[in-house]
């Protein structure tokens, strides 16, 4: 098995020429030194998934364990971790997927044992420590994995994809994210890119609505252009809910309605840390439309914690910019505009505004000066948004 690694630096202005990156300007990973270790640091995501379920089967306050270790490991850690650009060859292929698959029966293995966890009538306390390790992994693992295979062509990769995301209610995100988002993605009408000066409220309440909206046009459209009925079988977004109806379903079978109510206040946190993330990967970047995605449209985040649990989402542009690239082969590109920390510390951040807004002017400032394009520049002039974050 081949390891590759890229480590270029270049300035993103036309006229600066190429220059090696300098040592002290990314912090070596002591994840890049064993190649075999590299592969497997991939089971990260899913060895919490057994974690949090063991901390579910031991019930009481063992989940506030896991969340500990949670919390440690991808923010503190990932910030002493240092950024990592390794891909894998092709040969990695077999474990990768492997790994994303075997994260359905784990989520599912997590959500079975919440709901019996919740049926046993827990504490206040043993009730928030539950429903928050499981929110969480249900946003770390399942929309992360699920987002990786909504980008891939076969029925199996989707409709696993449509199960996993079932479980934080997101039953649009199969059609939004591929028709909408990833063409529309830094537009002012795009429903996953925070504007500047939005607050994070007001961008998940307009999110969820215009992310289910978007989905609803485009699969209505989709079904007249073939001559078929909107209200029917045909619409991919019907079929999509049957995913999410289908585990509250069973929630109360299994659990009562104790379980139902479970299943559901956990879809829902899921479903807002996902969001979160969301905020914080296009915040603020404008694109004009109908103009090419380029890699400055995205935040990148090259900490090696961050992209071990998330899939390597955080190197951000290079997906928008090949969507169908399998995760262990996203590069860290250069010259794309980067987040000074990873990506769950930077949405810890964005839950503390005054923070959020100090950190971000600055960087949108500097993104508006080396990154923007004229055409871009008079639209962030034209909506009042200088200094604005």
């Amino acid at each position: 098995m081949n390891f590759h690694n890229t480590g270029k630096l270049v300035d993103p202005r036309p006229d600066s020429a190429p220059h090696e990156r300098a040592p002290d300007e990314v912090k070596p990973s002591r994840f890049q030194r064993d190649g075999l270790l590299v592969l497997w640091r991939y089971m990260s995501a899913n060895v919490l998934l057994l974690l949090g379920s063991a901390s579910l089967f031991i019930g009481g306050l063992a989940p506030f364990a896991v969340i500990a270790v949670a919390m440690v490991v991808a923010s503190f850690a990932d910030e002493a971790s240092g950024d990592d650009d390794t891909t894998l060859s092709d040969g990695a292929r077999a474990f990768c997927n492997f790994n994303l698959y075997l994260s359905l029966p784990l989520i599912s293995l997590l959500a079975i044992l919440l709901v019996l966890f919740a049926a046993k009538g827990p504490s206040l306390l043993e009730w928030i420590g539950a429903l928050w390790i499981t929110g969480y992994l249900f946003a770390l693992v399942g929309a992360t994995v699920a987002h990786e295979l909504t980008h891939r062509s076969s029925k199996t990769a989707r409709l696993v994809a449509q199960i996993l995301l079932g479980f934080t209610g997101n039953a649009s995100f199969v059609i939004y994210h591929v028709h909408v988002h990833h063409r529309q993605v830094g537009t002012y009408n795009d429903a996953s890119t925070a504007r500047r000066g939005e607050r994070l409220r007001t961008f998940v309440a307009r999110t969820l609505i215009q992310q289910f909206a978007q989905a609803a046009h485009v699969e209505a459209t989709r079904l007249r252009r073939k001559g078929l009925p909107v209200w029917s079988w045909h619409n991919r977004l019907i079929q999509a809910h049957l995913a999410p109806l289908s585990i509250l379903a069973l929630a109360l079978i299994i659990g009562g309605p104790a379980g139902l109510l479970a299943i559901f206040l956990a879809g829902l946190l899921g479903r807002l840390f996902h969001e979160l993330i969301n905020y914080v990967q296009h915040f603020g970047l404008v694109r004009v439309e109908n103009t090419p995605i380029r890699p400055h449209h995205s935040w990148d985040s090259y900490r090696t914690i961050s992209n071990i649990l998330h899939y390597n989402l955080p190197r951000h542009s290079d997906h928008h910019m090949f969507a169908t690239k399998p995760f262990w082969q996203l590069e860290a590109p250069d010259g794309t505009p980067t987040l000074p920390y990873g990506y769950q510390t930077m949405a810890f951040i964005a839950l503390t505004p005054p923070l959020w807004r100090w950190i971000m002017r600055e960087l949108l400032a500097d993104w508006d000066e080396r990154y923007a394009s004229d055409a871009e520049r008079e639209v962030v002039r034209a909506r009042g948004w200088d200094g604005l974050a």
